[in-house]
């Protein structure tokens, strides 16, 4: 009986904790109605960015010589892929290395924005795609 009892007490004691609670978050909810945090204050840039690298070389080329991606930081990685595609697209607009060489990896611009926070992941293999088009091409930079 008194094993009853201390389970009855129990019981009730955690029904008023779990109800004390629930009158805690209702009552900031009702603080300000109608208003979302997404509303007043901007959630960060929540968009995914890929990389779809379509050269059939290079998967095998990356595979053999990358390094970790914990090797390199995220800050530095996008200064040097700023870097890279600087000098990739001065040589598209120029123009001069597609008359030499019409088989040549530099077609399109790149549209990188360094204020943009592309990942480490993207960066990472950006870094090493254009270390391929070294290897193959000769130096960008």
């Amino acid at each position: 009986m008194r094993l009853f009892g201390y389970l009855i007490i129990t019981i009730v004691f955690a029904g008023i904790l779990s109800c004390s609670g629930m009158k805690k978050a209702g009552s900031s909810a009702r603080q300000e109605p109608g208003i979302q945090l997404n509303e007043t204050k901007p959630e960060p840039d929540s968009t995914i960015y890929e990389i779809t690298i379509i050269d059939p070389g290079f998967e095998s080329w990356f595979i053999k010589n990358r390094k970790q991606a914990w090797y390199h930081t995220k800050e530095s990685l996008a200064i040097k892929n700023w870097q890279y595609v600087s000098a990739w697209n001065q040589k598209v607009l120029s123009g001069s290395f597609q008359m030499q060489n019409r088989d040549n990896p530099f077609i399109e611009t790149i549209d990188y924005r360094p204020e943009i926070d592309y990942g480490l992941d993207l960066n990472y293999k950006l870094f090493y795609y254009f270390k391929y088009i070294e290897a193959t091409w000769g130096k960008i930079l």
